[in-house]
């Protein structure tokens, strides 16, 4: 296994001490202490602890978007959807604390400014990737049933991460699935034009 790099582990005590403390209360020394490097590395990759926050919701952002390529038009939807759930339960799961933070992030009026972009782009991105493979598979309003998947997607995540102790998330992917496949189903309505 290869050593982490100095900004993986830059993201890594950041995360850790952002949680715990609070963004506001951490400072750029102590994300050194934490990442066991120099306070001059840190600023040899971030010019402000405001610039790692946002690198480190680009960096999971990225780490979201690998689920999105999970979905696939060369097979049937049921599988596809299934194994985009799977993957989707397992990014829950395995960053937890992350998208704890996230949701804390969100509602932070004094950061609006500094994250709103970075948190929209990550929406756009998800919403393209599920919005392409309804188009794919012939989907009538694609872009709007897409949002209303993704929703359902943010309702699970929102109860899983913060509302229920113990939420039936698996219990939760066969209704998803079934949800989705009645989106996709052509109601005959026509596509927007705007779609």
């Amino acid at each position: 296994m290869r050593p982490q790099t100095g900004k993986q582990k830059l993201f890594d005590a950041a995360l850790i001490l952002f949680v715990r403390d609070g963004y506001f209360a951490t400072t750029v020394e102590q994300i050194a202490v934490e990442a066991g490097v120099s306070k001059g590395l840190v600023y040899n990759y971030f010019k402000s602890k405001d610039e790692l926050l946002v690198a480190l919701i680009e960096d999971y952002t990225e780490k979201m978007l690998s689920v999105g390529k999970t979905l696939t038009p060369s097979i049937s939807i049921e599988d596809s959807l299934s194994i985009f759930i799977d993957q989707y339960f397992l990014f829950l799961k395995n960053h937890q604390h992350f998208l704890k933070l996230q949701l804390t992030l969100i509602l932070m009026p004094d950061l609006k400014a500094l994250l709103g972009e970075a948190q929209k782009e990550r929406a756009e991105k998800l919403l393209k990737k599920i919005w392409a493979w309804f188009n794919q598979a012939g989907v009538r309003q694609a872009k709007h049933r897409a949002r209303l998947f993704l929703a359902m997607l943010d309702g699970v995540a929102l109860h899983y991460l913060s509302i229920y102790e113990r939420y039936p998330l698996m219990a939760m992917k066969p209704l998803l699935i079934a949800s989705a496949i009645n989106l996709c189903v052509d109601s005959g309505e026509k596509n927007d034009i705007n779609d």
